[in-house]
């Protein structure tokens, strides 16, 4: 157990991010929400865990650098509320998406061609509502890549663990970016609403709601009932999550085949629950390629950096 003088000197020895930076934003981050309302005791919580991981210890802080890109994506998808309706452009695509799902994907149906969504949602069944509602749950999409992570830091691949926790943040800042300079209206709105964009409409979990019915529970109309955004459906980031996973999980043999599963899974579910257009997961998926090939070209392909920390381990073993 290390002593106050012990911690006080690792801390001195710490990187200036987590001497300066770090306690400014845990005192500049309750304020701001302060100001606008939407403080409560999650985003107290979450402040005292960041500042918590830079000041406690030398562990601590190497923990930090793959918690912190997950409490990052956090605090900036929460902030959008406060702020989307002012950055969004004014023009909403509501008919391209759903013009080009029609002419490249379009099912010959009874009333004509029809685009994936509008097919299956006249052929919905109650053990796809479950099994896709229950793949779309938050826990499930974003808790794989939390607990991919934290067991690629545990078991020795440190790197790969930073590699993809950053990955995972960039691939999303990327997404919220689309989300308003491209806005683009989901298949349920459509359905719903039209060829007309209505910013006082609400978010909605869409098919969704099926799961919430089947289990008793309002755990998709307490999520997405929530979004941040109405017209946040270009890229799909669902798919994303589990594709980037499945990616960084590779080296893992026992992850490969519940990965892949997982990632398809949540594509069809996307389409069966009614949240988003082929188009929308072909633009996620080259979203997250994209954003995996400019990091592997910036900082080097992480087999190289596994290797080079193998090779190191090896080292001091002799």
């Amino acid at each position: 157990m290390l002593t106050i003088t012990q911690r006080a000197e690792q801390l001195r020895r710490a990187h200036w991010i987590f001497k300066a930076v770090v306690p400014v934003f845990c005192v500049l981050y309750p304020i701001a929400l302060q100001s606008v309302g939407g403080l409560d005791l999650v985003h107290a919580l979450a402040t005292v865990v960041i500042f918590g991981f830079a000041l406690w210890s030398d562990e601590s802080r190497r923990l930090a650098r793959i918690v912190f890109p997950f409490l990052l994506y956090v605090v900036v998808y929460d902030s959008m509320r406060w702020y989307a309706d002012a950055i969004r452009s004014p023009t909403v695509h509501l008919r391209e998406p759903y013009e080009f799902d029609k002419h490249f994907f379009g099912i010959n149906d009874a009333a004509g061609i029809v685009t994936p969504n509008e097919w299956w949602q006249k052929r919905t069944i109650p053990f796809l509502d479950f099994v896709c509602g229950l793949a779309y749950t938050p826990f499930f999409f974003v808790g794989e890549s939390v607990l991919l992570t934290l067991y690629l830091y545990f078991s020795g691949r440190e790197r790969r663990a930073i590699r993809f926790a950053w990955v995972f943040v960039a691939a999303n800042f990327i997404g919220f970016s689309f989300y308003y300079t491209y806005p683009a209206a989901p298949p349920w709105y459509v359905a719903a609403h039209g060829f007309i964009a209505d910013f006082s409409v609400h978010a909605s979990p869409a098919g969704a709601i099926r799961f919430d019915q089947l289990v008793g529970m309002p755990i998709m109309q307490g999520f997405y009932g929530k979004s941040a955004d109405v017209f946040g459906a270009i890229p799909s980031l669902h798919v994303v999550y589990p594709f980037l996973a499945m990616f960084y999980g590779w080296v893992l043999p026992k992850f490969r085949a519940p990965a892949v599963a997982y990632w398809l899974l949540v594509c069809f579910s996307a389409v069966y629950l009614n949240h988003h257009y082929m188009l929308d997961i072909i633009i996620g998926l080259s979203l997250a390629s994209v954003t995996m090939a400019a990091f592997r070209t910036l900082l080097g392909p992480i087999e190289q950096d596994e290797q080079s920390q193998q090779s190191s381990s090896n080292a001091l073993a002799a």
